[in-house]
């Protein structure tokens, strides 16, 4: 898991404007800056407005409150690049779902927000798998919301999302559970990796070709899934969570995680995906 500092998101940030070589105000042009360094975290248009780390948190602990799904929960938060982004996660302890004994999905909410525009302000309901803390991504993220930095935050909407999010979570035990009965065998893994999320293209981008040292990884860490769960489609779906949430020994592992999880979720709308049980079911 990450290594949440508590508060660090809790620094001033203010607009100011950015000037030419001359002195002069750029027009329609911000700076975001952080005061109590004087670090530019981005460069926008005028129509931009900032969206501190702050209020973000804020407005989720409301909106959780709100909400009145549980009191048992835990907030943890990151900022990464000296604050330009954030990353943050509510654990709701007292509500799980069991898909198979001792296999144990935690409800979450992640959310988003960035000072470089990086990330768009974004909240989704989502799962933590408990055996191994792989964060269980789906397709399009239950009670998902992405909001532009020019928009305020609506916090009965996000609580309201919370809440809904919580019934599609719920009801995902018996999806997985159906995943666990469809047969995978090596050879649909890897022919699912390739059209997905080991595929990479060419310069000219008019090839797809395949990213041989991603697949090898891929195919290792499913091997240890299924293992543990079986050749199944719920092996195959935690191999993806796996591969998403080990980025530590990466370059800028939080970004990598980020665009990993933004991977799975287009991957599970592939149709090699979502046919796996025409393929082979037990």
């Amino acid at each position: 898991m990450y290594d949440f500092t508590p508060q660090a998101w809790e620094f001033p940030v203010e607009s100011q404007p950015v000037f030419d070589q001359l002195g002069n105000p750029i027009q329609g042009s911000q700076a975001v800056v952080r005061t109590d360094t004087n670090e530019v975290l981005g460069v926008h248009g005028s129509r931009y407005r900032v969206l501190s780390h702050d209020d973000v948190v804020n407005s989720l602990m409301d909106a959780v409150k709100e909400s009145d799904l549980s009191s048992d929960y835990k907030l943890k938060v990151k900022v990464i690049e000296g604050g330009r982004k954030l990353r943050g996660e509510i654990l709701f302890n007292n509500i799980t779902i069991e898909p198979a004994v001792g296999d144990i999905v935690q409800y979450r909410i992640s959310f988003f927000n960035s000072y470089d525009a990086s990330w768009s302000f974004s909240q989704a309901a989502d799962g933590l798998r408990l055996w191994c803390l792989n964060g269980c991504t789906t397709p399009m993220g239950t009670g998902r919301s992405v909001f532009k930095h020019t928009q305020s935050i609506n916090v009965e909407g996000s609580a309201k999302k919370i809440a809904g999010g919580l019934d599609t979570f719920m009801n995902n035990r018996e999806l997985w559970q159906n995943w666990m009965s469809v047969h995978v065998t090596d050879h649909m893994a890897e022919a699912f990796f390739k059209a997905t999320i080991a595929k990479t293209a060419s310069r000219q981008q008019l090839v797809m070709k395949t990213n041989e040292k991603q697949l090898e990884n891929l195919l290792a860490i499913w091997t240890a899934e299924k293992a543990q769960l079986g050749s199944n489609k719920w092996a195959l779906y935690n191999a993806m969570t796996y591969w998403a949430t080990h980025t530590q020994d990466l370059k800028n592992p939080d970004v990598a995680r980020r665009n990993r999880e933004d991977a799975i979720a287009k991957a599970m709308k592939h149709d090699r995906f979502e046919n796996l049980e025409l393929e082979g079911i037990f």
